[in-house]
């Protein structure tokens, strides 16, 4: 066995086991269809439960700009890393939209499993020895380790190739094996086994242990089919880190902070000051909506006075377009493009990200650079998750006001 996997893979363990406090967790195909799930997946996204989800296409849980950019940016690194842990927008079949961490990661060359967490106000969680339900949290922002989906019978039907690789062997070797017998040298399940709760309970474990001064989290989440059946679990070790990523560390800082304002223009103030704060933009403008259109009401990084002027709907271009279908527009090459504004020669890049929530259109967030295609996908992400996050601020005032 590799001399890097911990010693307490090769002896029976008691770990503290409690309930999981998750958010979902599924596993998709290779044609990036729902394969199986946990009820609170489908919970998290409004769905009665697994089977509703199950064989659809990852479209039904994430907006279309996700999908791109899981595509053009994460698929990619997944295949080359195979983990990725950062932020993303997910899509409820309300067509609301929240923010989520997400640790992504692939299983062989075909599965991809995502493990989802709120991002809510309340920031980021501690890691607590001895309190392994506050821990999940920094399971997924550390990222897992090693993964498998193991079969109610404990047989290892995937695993990571990191894992395998922790067990001294190839990801080949190790499917189809018991996973006591070729992970503890044991004929049954170690005494306090999380996954062994997950079999018996159909409930999601998370146990907690320390190795020559380093934490690990140990998890086991019930994978459920078409047929509202158990079909496996997904087990994870993961070794735990307190670096989390830069987006998601500004993803969280932004909500976090955007929760103690108290009135739009404080609202506006931060958004803008946030996007120049990770981007560095050399130009962004706020438009907030009318019954005729938009209208700017902040600005940054423009030499002459914009406040005041107003975009008709009966107009063209990027932000009426953006306003209009509520979605975001990316122009890597405005030079390019019709919608090309002629009295901005020095801009070449343009982003536009709608402000809104599901009930009504609030405004939109216009981003543009001097550079050409300079608007990373992640940015680009980061900028729609803070406009999608202040567009909630700004509903909730309204509705105590």
């Amino acid at each position: 066995m590799n001399s890097s996997l911990p010693s307490w893979f090769e002896k029976p363990m008691t770990p503290k086991v409690t309930k999981a406090k998750i958010d979902g967790i599924a596993v998709l195909d290779e044609s990036r269809r729902f394969e199986s799930l946990d009820q609170s997946f489908a919970d998290l996204y409004g769905f009665s439960g697994p089977a509703e989800l199950i064989g659809k296409p990852w479209s039904e849980t994430f907006s279309l700009t996700q999908i791109e950019r899981f595509e053009e940016e994460l698929i990619p690194r997944l295949k080359k890393e195979q983990k990725w842990t950062g932020v993303i927008s997910g899509l409820k079949r309300d067509g609301e939209k929240f923010t989520q961490r997400i640790s992504a990661f692939y299983m062989g060359q075909s599965k991809l499993v995502f493990l989802v967490k709120n991002v809510t106000p309340e920031g980021r969680s501690i890691f607590k020895v001895g309190r392994p339900e506050y821990n999940w949290p920094e399971a997924i922002e550390s990222t897992p380790d090693i993964v498998a989906i193991i079969s109610p019978d404990y047989v290892i039907e995937k695993i990571n190739d990191a894992g395998a690789e922790n067990l001294g062997m190839k990801a080949s070797e190790v499917e189809g094996q018991k996973c006591y017998e070729v992970v503890h040298r044991l004929k049954s399940p170690i005494r306090g086994c999380p996954c062994k709760q997950a079999i018996e309970s159909c409930k999601a474990g998370i146990g907690e242990v320390m190795e020559d001064g380093t934490n690990y989290v140990v998890t086991a989440f019930p994978l459920i089919d078409k047929r509202e059946e158990l079909t496996a679990f997904l087990h994870t070790v993961t070794q735990v880190s307190k670096n989390p990523p830069s987006e998601l560390k500004a993803c969280e800082f932004f909500i976090r902070e955007l929760d103690k304002l108290s009135n739009k223009d404080e609202i506006y103030s931060f958004l803008i000051h946030s996007i120049r704060e990770v981007l560095e933009p050399a130009k962004v403008t706020l438009y907030e909506r009318t019954p005729d259109g938009l209208e700017c009401v902040l600005q940054s990084g423009y030499r002459r006075n914009m406040v005041g002027e107003n975009l008709y709907s009966s107009g063209t271009g990027a932000r009426i377009e953006t306003l209009e279908k509520d979605s975001s527009i990316y122009i890597p090459d405005v030079a390019i493009s019709e919608n090309y504004i002629r009295y901005d020669p020095e801009v070449r890049c343009e982003f536009v990200a709608p402000i809104s929530t599901p009930k009504r259109s609030l405004g939109v967030l216009d981003i543009r650079k001097l550079e050409t295609d300079s608007i990373s996908p992640s940015e680009r992400n980061l900028i729609e998750i803070m406009a999608s996050e202040a567009g909630k601020a700004l509903e909730k005032l309204s509705s105590i006001s």
